[in-house]
């Protein structure tokens, strides 16, 4: 009981801190887009994916066998521009994300056939060609939202938290041209990342 109620408060810790910059970063001024390359420092044209990720690449050690299963799947969505000019908690929560990098190496994995689309309301495999048409309506830079499903572990050895993603949905933004304000989101497609070959 007392291993589970300290799982749940490092747990909760995490999600209380997610958006805290600690005073690390700059303030943010209300003029800063999200979506260049110089808010990021990451030039989105230059990222690169490898054709195949060697297997000696390890980002860390966790073992999930050991690990208490947190969430088997969960799935949300997340913002990763600010829509709204004043909301200062928003832009600062954002302003570290570049979602033109992840986008353009999503879109290049699909095109090397290393990741499939799927149709994100039917679930079934899109071809190409109706990749290449959902990129003549929307930019990449129009991508506003992702959606996650993923499974979480929390390691009450280590203290740890790990979140593995296991499919990814990008979602374009759609702007209500009469007044420059959000509508809401379309889905382009969906990855699974457990597939990736």
């Amino acid at each position: 009981m007392k291993n589970t109620i300290l799982s749940l408060i490092a747990v909760a810790t995490m999600f209380a801190t997610a958006c805290t910059n600690g005073g690390n970063q700059p303030e943010n001024n209300n003029t800063t887009d999200t979506t260049s390359s110089a808010a990021s420092g990451v030039e989105p044209e230059k990222v690169i994916i490898p054709d195949a990720i060697p297997a000696s690449e390890v980002f860390y050690d966790f073992d999930s066998t050991k690990a208490l299963v947190v969430a088997n799947p969960i799935t949300y969505d997340v913002v990763t521009k600010c829509y709204v000019k004043d909301d200062e908690w928003q832009q600062q929560c954002v302003a570290n994300t570049n979602t033109v990098a992840i986008a353009n190496a999503i879109f290049q994995a699909v095109y090397k056939g290393r990741l499939t689309p799927y149709d994100y309301v039917t679930e079934q495999p899109m071809p190409i060609d109706s990749v290449k048409a959902v990129e003549k309506l929307f930019t990449r830079k129009q991508i506003g939202k992702i959606m996650f499903t993923e499974k979480w572990y929390f390691s009450e050895a280590t203290l740890s938290f790990t979140k593995k993603v296991e499919a990814v949905t990008l979602g374009y933004e759609l702007i209500d041209k009469s007044n420059d304000e959000l509508r809401g989101f379309k889905p382009a497609f969906l990855v699974k990342l457990n597939e990736a070959k």
